[in-house]
């Protein structure tokens, strides 16, 4: 849609001076683009638009009929990462399935250090690579630890203080990089996204030493 005052995603009042005298290139006009997601599992969902640019807009001269998606595809890369990036890191527990009081307990997850998520963004290809950057394990005893990203995926070990059943899980923080269609050039994703495992049950008991007698 044209820059002009008025004009938003559903109203289009036509050209204005702020429009068309404001790109660098002549007879080039400023358009400002807008997308929305629909939730196709609520049929009666009407999400609104927003726009998709950053800078919030992109000059188009007249033998350009559509918007340039090398311009408008890392905007949407930007605000999809997050809901793209949805893969949990399961807890695996050594020794299992009990543990005891006052030994290494080894947390580990299954979640790999990276995956890629393949996408189709206004008729282009797209792969999404997300990265583990860091994985934050939560014990159930409230205490935790944070594993810096490194060749042991995410692993780590706790020592717990009493017996009780305790909730463990672990919180990886994702970062990430692009690829479009068949440009060899690899983009970084701004910012990150947090994926939260779900909870499984550690068992923690009490070791007792007893004297017994030998036979003789």
């Amino acid at each position: 849609m044209p820059t002009c005052d008025g004009n938003t995603d559903a109203t289009d009042v036509g050209l204005c001076t702020a429009a068309v005298e404001t790109c660098p290139a002549l007879d080039d006009t400023r358009y400002w683009a807008y997308r929305r997601v629909i939730d196709i599992r609520i049929p009666e969902a009407d999400p609104p638009f927003e726009r998709v640019l950053e800078p919030p807009f992109v000059c188009l001269g007249p033998q350009d009929p559509l918007l340039d998606p090398t311009v408008a595809i890392p905007a949407i890369v930007e605000q999809e990462f997050q809901r793209v990036v949805v893969l949990k890191g399961i807890a695996e527990v050594t020794p299992r399935p009990d543990t005891l009081v006052n030994i290494d307990t080894v947390f580990t997850t299954a979640a790999p250090a990276s995956y890629d998520i393949p996408l189709t963004i206004l008729g282009q290809s797209v792969v999404i690579t997300a990265t583990a950057d860091s994985w934050t394990w939560f014990f159930g005893d409230g205490s935790s630890t944070r594993v810096e990203a490194t060749g042991t995926a995410g692993r780590t070990t706790h020592e717990y203080a009493t017996a009780a059943a305790r909730g463990a899980y672990v919180v990886i923080e994702w970062t990430g990089t692009y690829r479009i269609g068949g440009d060899p050039q690899v983009r970084a994703v701004t910012g990150t996204a947090t994926t939260t495992g779900d909870p499984i049950q550690v068992l923690v008991r009490q070791a007792r030493t007893e004297l017994v007698d030998q036979p003789s």
